[in-house]
């Protein structure tokens, strides 16, 4: 589908990741999100793509470069409901965070979490039995990042923060799944630097750069 992916070496510590087990064994998987989703800038090659050998079932991909979450309940979420998936992989927040326009981003992680909420609530009266994993907002590096008008390094910082804390409470109460890989990512790019896997400030390259997002997800419990 996507031409050669990276493979990705499964470890026995990220099969016993609560989602790998979740995605072996998912009837269906509705990955929703955002560019990284998408693959938009490096050719269509989602972060998950190195985990696809480990999903049994049916995969959808709901998702457009530069979504926010108040994006996806505008006008992705028909296409969301109706995917009736077992499980729903979200990755969502970075543009939220780094565009801040309120006409079509979530400007507070109060927000961020309700719109959030507002999706979960909408599959679930659709397939109450669905299984949610919400992935914290992918990490942007400095630099290149403070050209699309947003905020710029380190209120970014703080946003992130408080976004990521937002959403990890929220999950606990909803009793969800939460990840957090940016820490793990941020250890690999201060070894190896961003450029190894970065195309710009935030979209991982469809070689080592989806394998280390994807192994991130994974390492993260």
């Amino acid at each position: 589908m996507y031409g050669k992916i990276p493979s990705l070496e499964l470890t026995d510590e990220m099969k016993d990741s609560r989602l790998y087990r979740l995605l072996q064994s998912a009837d269906t998987v509705c990955f929703v999100g955002d560019s990284l989703t998408e693959g938009t800038i490096n050719g269509g090659v989602p972060w998950y793509a190195p985990l696809q050998a480990a999903i049994h079932g049916k995969i959808v991909n709901i998702s457009q470069g530069g979504a926010t979450t108040k994006i996806l309940l505008a006008y992705f979420l028909p296409s969301i409901v109706e995917a009736a998936a077992d499980l729903y992989v979200v990755a969502a927040g970075a543009n939220d965070i780094l565009f801040r326009d309120s006409l079509f981003c979530a400007v507070t992680a109060t927000d961020y979490v309700q719109n959030l909420q507002k999706l979960r609530d909408a599959v679930c009266a659709r397939r109450p039995d669905a299984k949610f994993v919400f992935i914290a907002p992918w990490i942007a590096t400095e630099g290149d990042a403070s050209i699309i008008g947003g905020i710029t390094p380190p209120d970014t910082d703080t946003a992130y923060r408080n976004y990521t804390a937002a959403l990890s409470a929220w999950c606990k109460d909803a009793g969800d799944v939460f990840i957090d890989p940016n820490e793990y990512i941020s250890r690999q790019f201060a070894l190896s630097s961003p450029e190894t896997y970065l195309l710009d400030f935030i979209h991982p390259n469809a070689g080592v750069g989806v394998r280390l997002y994807a192994e991130a997800v994974l390492m993260c419990k």
